[in-house]
């Protein structure tokens, strides 16, 4: 017990002399606080990727204390080093944070003159009536913004085709892109463009597409087929405008597009005239016959060397005959992507094969001894199938019910019609009507050319003129896209 009452007799005099002490030193003693500080914040992660698929996602968000200036507008400051040599804005706040949109980011930095695209140093601060905060630092991977750049031809050059040099070199275009020799380290994909001078590329055609390669050259007979397919006249020079678009796609699939400068030129086409094209094959209603009433494949009444055919396929193969009976020419495909001809005398190419029964659209442009097409399945309604489809008018004999021709349903396809043999009379006109009645009507949809087009189903609107020769013609119609052509016979 005598130990423990030593023991707090002990603490009570250690504290009375901390108290006195204390009381002695009180004019000595100061309660300090820590200095104002107008602050920005650290990020924890400072490398940035622009990802072009995303470009109004925040890029980055910048945040900041001030104890300091007492202000409510501040300015978010960027240079390309840590001097702020040359500054550009990227905003102004009220608030003491700060984001920018991936697309915003990407402009920012391009414009400031970066010609790299990978770990790019920019330095961010915040401006508050000229007093400045710290910097701080990040690395950015950014995306392309300029466009590839047409080098050649000359603008205005001039180019007269001929069929004697058909395969000769007749167009070469060069350009030049930035991403080519950049740090990127992606591929490229170029598509050289053609369109009717002063259209504003309405309707484009391709005059060639390759991978990372910036010169593309055109045979006489290749521009002169897109030369009449855009709309100018054999024989008659006419303005065609070139551009060149480059596409490159990121691991998501997005697909980053950038168009160069319009280039016109001056084409003068000469006169040649494209075949129409018949369907042969197990894929198809004649079978492996090339004279059993073989289906034509309707044409873009816009483009003459476009044929385009919506309709149902076999599960087999076909191919593109030029004249029914006969073998040679022949169309096909070695490569699932391009056309291949026999055009008589050579090895015929391979088939067109659907490995699935159903709807398809195949797209055909013919260039020369060769070209391009596409296929998809159709998404369009199928349901309306009629009974009967019929042709009348005027052109044909009159426009009386007992004057109207009626069609031949496929066999293979109830949207298919065809009637064989039709007399018709130049300078007349004519419609195509389902179910023998006139609340279904497929009228004239604008087409400059005498056989073939495509109608539009409407209540009112325009006859078909018919101003092709007098005699007698096979006429198709596809009642799913409204394709027509009158074959003469």
């Amino acid at each position: 017990m005598k130990n423990h009452i030593n023991r707090i007799s002990s603490i009570l005099l250690l504290s009375l002399m901390f108290v006195f002490n204390s009381c002695g030193e009180d004019d000595n003693l100061k309660i300090t606080s820590p200095d104002a500080e107008f602050k920005l914040t650290e990020p924890e992660i400072n490398s940035v990727f622009l990802n072009f698929g995303l470009p109004q996602n925040p890029a980055l968000t910048v945040v900041w204390k001030d104890d300091l200036t007492g202000s409510s507008n501040y300015t978010v400051e960027m240079s390309l080093d840590g001097d702020f040599t040359n500054v550009t804005t990227l905003g102004s706040t009220s608030n003491k944070e700060f984001t920018i949109s991936v697309e915003d980011l990407n402009q920012a930095i391009r414009e400031a003159g970066v010609q790299n695209f990978k770990d790019i140093s920019i330095f961010l601060r915040i401006n508050s009536g000229g007093t400045l905060s710290n910097s701080v630092l990040y690395f950015v991977t950014t995306y392309p913004t300029n466009p590839p750049v047409i080098t050649g031809p000359a603008s205005g050059s001039a180019f007269v085709l001929s069929i004697s040099n058909s395969g000769d070199t007749a167009l070469t275009v060069n350009w030049t892109d930035i991403v080519l020799n950049s740090d990127l380290d992606i591929d490229v994909d170029y598509t050289v463009e053609a369109a009717l001078g002063g259209t504003n590329f309405a309707s484009p055609v391709a005059l060639g597409t390759l991978s990372n390669l910036t010169t593309l050259s055109v045979t006489h007979a290749n521009l002169n087929s897109v030369a009449l397919g855009i709309g100018l006249t054999a024989g008659t020079a006419g303005n065609v405008d070139l551009r060149v678009k480059a596409m490159n796609t990121n691991e998501s699939m997005d697909v980053l597009t950038r168009t160069s400068n319009l280039l016109t030129i001056s084409v003068t086409p000469y006169n040649v005239s494209f075949p129409n094209l018949y369907l042969v094959g197990d894929a198809t209603t004649p079978g492996w016959n090339n004279n059993n009433n073989n289906t034509p494949v309707f044409r873009n009444q816009n483009i003459p060397n476009n044929y385009v055919y919506t309709g149902y396929f076999n599960s087999g193969a076909f191919k593109l005959l030029e004249t029914r009976g006969q073998w040679q020419p022949q169309w096909g495909t070695n490569d699932g992507s391009t056309l291949a001809v026999n055009p008589g005398g050579g090895s015929d190419p391979g088939t067109f094969n659907v490995a699935t029964a159903g709807y398809y659209t195949y797209s055909f442009t013919t260039t020369g001894q060769g070209g391009s097409f596409t296929v998809t399945p159709y998404t369009g309604s199928t349901s309306t199938t009629y009974s009967t489809m019929g042709i009348i008018g005027a052109a044909i004999g009159g426009w009386g019910d007992a004057d109207e021709i009626n069609f031949t349903q496929d066999a293979n396809n109830p949207h298919l019609w065809y009637a064989l043999g039709v007399n018709f009379t130049s300078g007349n006109e004519f419609l195509i009507r389902a179910n023998d009645a006139w609340s279904s009507v497929w009228r004239y949809n604008g087409s400059s050319q005498n056989l073939y087009g495509n109608s539009v189903l409407a209540s009112g609107g325009n006859n078909f003129p018919f101003n092709g020769a007098s005699g007698s013609y096979d006429v198709w119609f596809n009642d799913l896209d409204g394709s027509y052509i009158l074959l003469p016979q």
